[in-house]
């Protein structure tokens, strides 16, 4: 879908709903959870799932619905990994000899595959709030937001 990313309804209600458009009252509101790690992730990707599950929970972001993307972070991250280690054992050129004889040098795919993954890394440390300028645009919600009123069933 093109175009601008929707703003949350909590921040339409915050900023007093300048649009004047109508607010999405069932909005869904996932659980707050830290998820499992799943088993087949690199170790790297583990060790990174433990690091920002933890960081991404404290800042009261983390629910059971982010565990696909969570993941995609860490595999981003993984890859980013790889390519660094490619491109310390082979360079960031190599070089060719053309039919001719002349010598051409070029980029190390590893240089582009690595841009590639620092930019879909990046996209996703800002769904989370992780870089410094998303962190002002997310609105993480308070301790007792998404707990459950053991009541709620009877009285509710």
């Amino acid at each position: 879908m093109a175009g601008r990313r929707p703003t949350p309804t909590h921040l339409k209600i915050v900023a007093g709903n300048p649009g004047k458009r109508a607010l999405n009252k069932t909005e869904p509101k996932p659980r707050r959870e830290i998820p499992s790690c799943p088993a087949h992730l690199a170790d790297s990707g583990k060790v990174a799932w433990g690091r920002l599950s933890l960081i991404l929970d404290r800042m009261g972001v983390m629910t059971e619905a982010d565990s696909a993307a969570l993941e995609r972070l860490c595999d981003c991250y993984t890859d980013i990994l790889e390519c660094r280690v490619l491109i310390e054992r082979d360079g960031r050129t190599y070089s060719v000899t053309t039919q001719s004889g002349d010598t051409l040098i070029k980029a190390n795919p590893a240089v582009a595959q690595l841009r590639a993954a620092d930019a879909q890394f990046k996209s996703y440390l800002v769904e989370f709030g992780l870089t410094p300028a998303a962190r002002s645009k997310v609105h993480a919600a308070a301790e007792d937001d998404n707990r459950q009123d053991p009541l709620a069933e009877f009285f509710g």
